[in-house]
């Protein structure tokens, strides 16, 4: 494992720094903290093996020194951390989760029935070795899949190097055998773990699998297959299977000679809703299992105490003294700082654990209300603003400036679910009520800080501050780690694993949105006074530093982003220098975009590869020749998003809102979008730009709907609180006098 202290983002935060200060465009980035790729040796020099132990099913909630004190005083001298175990699909079966570890890329195990995890097979003797029967098929398999992955990498580079493989379970010899899919050495369980098997061994792979016994199969005798959950097995029945591990695994370390590396990993959760699950490393010493008390990371994810499953394949090959010879999904481990009891850096991943789980559960209820909530908001607005007449001026008073407060809180709503990360909600007897309950409270507190200044009485001045406070909270976030979208609704999570760190495609949509309609709302302001081309430079230096914080590599870190944001900015701040935006601006913005990110890409592809972000990954597909793919690839998801039906949904009630309610005519002949647009001419260069972006966000990310879905979320609300204050204002002016009611006054 390597030490690690900033886990490559020590210069990203220095430039957060310079952003703020408001001197992005000066900024230059420090040299990265990250170590020196390990150099391969011809031949394996270790004399002592590396010994991976994968233990599906465990969860930190499991270790504890009265059922497993073997693996609690390991926890206590060794590193630790959760492990995300995302494979090809969402269920990660054992067999799933042991080819992953033999190519360090994400992997898929054949399936008879896909609802159900089919056994590993059992391995053919071989004089002392064995052969895993079908192994071509599932090497064939892997390699045809959107990962590519290299099943047999991890045997194979140890066998090519002059080492020995040694596997203790058909699970482990999934994870040990080269691509020919064989082992040197083959023992039926862990019970034959000895001395004298590992002398001589460089890697042995031994599989615990006494927590999956637990849950036997579904679906026999003809039975409709259900998915077995944890709560069906009786407690006392799991803390004899865990004391039955523990004392597995202590025979097993007892068999080790001291210089041994051991490892420790969750390969699966193929029982009840998936999680994530218990990582552990230390040394054999002559006074036993030892280490740093840490907590394990790695560039993978970025984040103290959460490594992936690939990143074992690396990290066994990097105790050997070997590199893969080709790329793969994960990283070396790393150690960082934890806390400095065992109980409480256990309490932590337990925690972490809990709020991953919570919000996975959540996620697909918290879309669906998000949807039934704006479109509430949309036809209650446009019931309100259509329905009452002159002769009810005080109900329609009293029920515009309702709707005002209820769109800013729609458009608070994705902020919220960030800030609410600030409390924390998942040590509550009923995680899911407090995260509801600590959005709603977030919620209330931003909408009142929009409604409680002077700011209250202009038309873009709540919505200038909702739409700062999305802003500044996403910017900051990405600024000190982006703590705040992990185990977010609305941000990403390590069960899901799609992203780790930067910017998620949900955020993204969300901050370019929230910048954009601030800006309009500033500029408002500052040619109020006069101040046309100050309002031109504070949008510009507002927007270069989004742009620099979004695709700087260990900020924000998303290629999509930088594409999309770059033409909305720059159609806002055209419109907002009362410039016409014609054929060739927009060409010269495009071709902006496309130099920015590709400067960014060869920036970061010149670092080395265990420390590449996506910019660098993508700028090595294009020099393989791989990018086509990839970007084809893209695509495909990018059009299947379509099938969202809630986000779908929700980005065409936005729009029919938008264009059909608001802009439809009233008593005054015109919308009150246009009333808007009279009084406060910025809103049209905010709003454009933002649709602008969300439709670029949409072809380029392969989140696809997501983006204009969340982009109009906060964009529409936004527009409605000034449509409402622009009607109010009206309702307030005397209406002008007919010809002959002027005359007649005169005379």
């Amino acid at each position: 494992m390597s030490p690690s202290t900033g886990l490559g983002t020590r210069w990203a935060s220095r430039l957060c720094g310079v952003l703020l200060a408001g001197v992005a465009l000066l900024a230059s980035a420090p040299a990265s903290a990250s170590e020196p790729a390990t150099t391969p040796d011809a031949d394996l020099t270790r004399t002592t093996p590396v010994v991976l132990v994968g233990i599906p099913g465990l969860l930190w909630e499991d270790v504890t020194p009265e059922h497993t004190p073997t693996l609690w005083r390991m926890a206590g001298d060794g590193a630790i951390g959760n492990v995300s175990i995302r494979t090809a699909t969402s269920r990660t079966c054992p067999t799933d989760g042991w080819l992953s570890v033999s190519a360090g890329q994400r992997s898929l195990a054949e399936r008879e029935r896909f609802t159900v995890c089919e056994p590993a097979p059992e391995p053919i003797p071989d004089g002392s070795g064995a052969v895993v029967p079908g192994h071509a098929a599932l090497v064939a398999q892997n390699r045809a899949s959107a990962f590519d992955a290299p099943v047999g990498l991890l045997g194979g580079t140890v066998r090519d190097h002059g080492g020995l493989t040694l596997a203790a379970g058909p699970g482990a010899a999934l994870g040990a055998a080269d691509t020919s899919g064989r082992v040197d050495h083959y023992l039926e369980s862990a019970r034959e773990v000895t001395p004298e098997r590992l002398d001589g061994v460089s890697l042995a792979v031994v599989e615990l699998p006494e927590l999956t016994r637990l849950y036997p199969e579904p679906g026999v005798d003809g039975e409709e297959p259900s998915e077995p959950l944890p709560e069906d097995v009786p407690e006392w029945e799991r803390e004899e299977a865990l004391a039955s591990l523990d004392a597995r695994f202590a025979a097993v370390t007892s068999a080790l000679p001291t210089g041994a590396s051991l490892m420790v990993a969750g390969v699966s959760m193929d029982s009840g809703p998936s999680r994530l699950t218990v990582a552990m490393t230390a040394d054999m010493t002559d006074h036993g299992l030892a280490g740093p008390a840490s907590y394990l990371a790695s560039e993978s994810t970025r984040r103290p105490g959460l490594v992936v499953l690939t990143d074992t394949t690396v990290t066994v090959l990097h105790a050997l003294g070997l590199r893969p010879e080709t790329p793969t999904g994960g990283r070396v481990w790393q150690l960082n700082e934890r806390p400095a009891t065992t109980e409480a850096a256990v309490e932590r991943l337990v925690d972490f654990n809990t709020a991953a789980v919570v919000v996975g559960a959540s996620i697909p209820g918290f879309f669906s209300g998000l949807v039934v909530l704006q479109l509430l908001i949309y036809a209650a607005a446009a019931y309100a603003l259509h329905r009452y007449s002159d002769h009810q001026r005080g109900k329609r008073a009293l029920v515009l400036s309702v709707t005002r407060v209820v769109a800013l809180a729609g458009a608070a709503f994705p902020v919220a679910s960030y800030l609410a990360n600030l409390i924390p909600w998942w040590a509550a007897d009923t995680p899911p009520l407090a995260l509801l309950a600590s959005v709603l409270a977030v919620d209330a507190l931003v909408v009142a800080l929009a409604m409680a200044g002077p700011w209250r009485r202009t038309i873009l001045g709540p919505m200038t501050v909702v739409a700062g406070a999305t802003t500044l909270v996403l910017f900051l976030d990405l600024c000190f780690g982006a703590h705040l979208q992990m185990n977010s609704p609305t941000g990403y999570s390590p069960i899901v694993a799609g992203r780790f760190y930067g910017i998620g495609n949900i955020a993204f949509a969300t901050f370019a949105t929230g910048m954009l309609m601030a800006v309009a709302g500033i500029a408002h302001v500052l040619i109020g006074r006069g101040l046309r081309r100050t309002a031109v430079v504070t949008t510009l230096v507002i927007g270069v530093a989004s742009v620099l914080i979004i695709g700087w590599p260990g900020l924000g870190t998303d290629f999509g982003g930088v594409i999309a944001l770059i033409p909305g900015l720059a159609v806002t701040t055209m419109m907002i220098a009362g410039a016409r935006i014609t054929v060739p601006r927009l060409t010269v913005i495009g071709v902006t975009a496309v130099t920015v990110i590709a400067l960014l890409s060869w920036m970061d592809h010149l670092r080395p590869v265990e420390d590449r972000s996506h910019f660098g990954a993508f700028a090595e597909q294009v020099v393989n020749g791989e990018a086509g793919t990839v970007l084809v690839r893209k695509l495909e998801a990018m059009l299947g998003t379509l099938g969202n039906w809630h986000l779908t949904l929700l980005s065409a009630g936005a729009l029919v809102f938008l264009f059909a309610v608001l802009n439809r005519p009233t008593k005054w002949r015109i919308g009150a979008l246009q009333h808007a647009y009279e009084y406060a001419p910025t809103l049209r260069a905010g709003l454009t730009g933002s649709l602008v972006t969300a439709l670029v966000g949409f072809a380029a990310n392969d989140s696809g709907v997501a983006i204009p879905a969340l982009a109009l979320t906060v964009a529409v609300p936004l527009t409605l609180s000034a449509c409402v204050w622009a009607i109010q204002r009206q309702d307030r002016e005397p209406e002008p006098a007919s010809d002959g009611e002027e005359s007649l006054r005169r005379a």
